[in-house]
C-alpha cells in the first residue's frame, strides 16, 4: 500500500471513529430507556466486538509508532552543517 493511501485510510479511520463517538453521545441514554431486550443484547455483543477491535487497534498503533521511530533517522535524517558535511566527506 502506498503511503499517501495509508495516511488516506487513517483519516478515514479517524473520521468513521469520531462520527460513530458523536453518535453514540446523542443516542445512548433514550436507547438505554426504550432499548427491548433483544437491542440490548446486539448491543451488548456489538460493544464486545468493538472493544476487541479497539484493543487490536492500539496494539497496531503501538507497534506503528514503534517502527516509525525506530526509523526516523533513515526516513529523515537531521540537518547537517556545512562543516559537518565537509569533515565526514574528507575523512571518507
Amino acid at each position: 500500500m502506498a503511503p499517501q493511501n495509508f495516511l488516506d485510510n487513517l483519516e478515514h479511520l479517524r473520521l468513521i471513529t469520531s462520527v460513530a463517538l458523536e453518535h453514540v453521545q446523542d443516542n445512548r441514554d433514550e436507547f438505554a430507556k426504550s432499548g427491548t431486550g433483544i437491542e440490548v443484547r446486539r448491543a451488548e455483543k456489538s460493544i464486545s466486538q468493538l472493544r476487541v477491535l479497539m484493543m487490536q487497534l492500539e496494539k497496531e498503533f503501538t507497534i506503528l509508532q514503534y517502527l516509525l521511530a525506530d526509523e526516523a533517522p533513515v526516513a529523515a535524517p537531521p540537518p547537517q552543517t556545512t562543516t559537518a558535511l565537509i569533515a565526514r566527506a574528507t575523512s571518507a
